[in-house]
């Protein structure tokens, strides 16, 4: 009765990320700008792919033809899930972090942007590089020499 019960969950978490993965085709094909596609792609990653790994740990491990590799195969959908879970949302977080504050294409009319507070200006930052910049013949001494050991 339990092993039919989790067979059901896991086929219906299977299902449920086809269904995910639908929503987020639609929205990457519908939304208007790259910041609300990224979400629509994020929903679609931890949806579409996470919910399915989790359900085929679950198949997989009432599922008693495969022997005893059914609980190997079980742990590693469970393990893959976990680390889609993980690395997805970090991974778009990085992605956005890096076109918005690189200023990289058009950004969404925001009625309240509390980003921009942090967002250096061009001049501050032209100015930084040019005292960070390292005039060719101007290299620093080392810190450190190298001296033989006498035998």
């Amino acid at each position: 009765m339990i092993e039919e019960a989790v067979f059901l969950i896991g086929s219906i978490a299977i299902l449920l990320g086809a269904v995910y993965d639908l929503i987020a085709a639609i929205g990457i094909l519908r939304f208007p700008d790259f910041y609300m596609r990224t979400h629509a792609a994020t929903v679609g990653t931890i949806g579409g792919a996470a919910l399915p790994v989790f359900g085929a740990g679950l198949v997989a491990l009432v599922y008693h033809p495969l022997g005893s590799q059914r609980f190997f195969m079980a742990g590693i959908a469970f393990t893959v899930g976990v680390l889609i879970l993980v690395i997805a949302p970090t991974g778009s977080h990085s992605i956005v972090s890096a076109v918005y504050f690189g200023r990289i294409g058009k950004k969404p009319e925001l009625k309240v942007d509390q980003l921009e507070e942090d967002l250096p200006k061009r001049s501050d930052v032209a100015e930084l590089v040019r005292e960070h910049e390292e005039t060719p013949g101007e290299e620093e001494e080392p810190k450190f020499t190298f001296r033989r050991l006498g035998r």
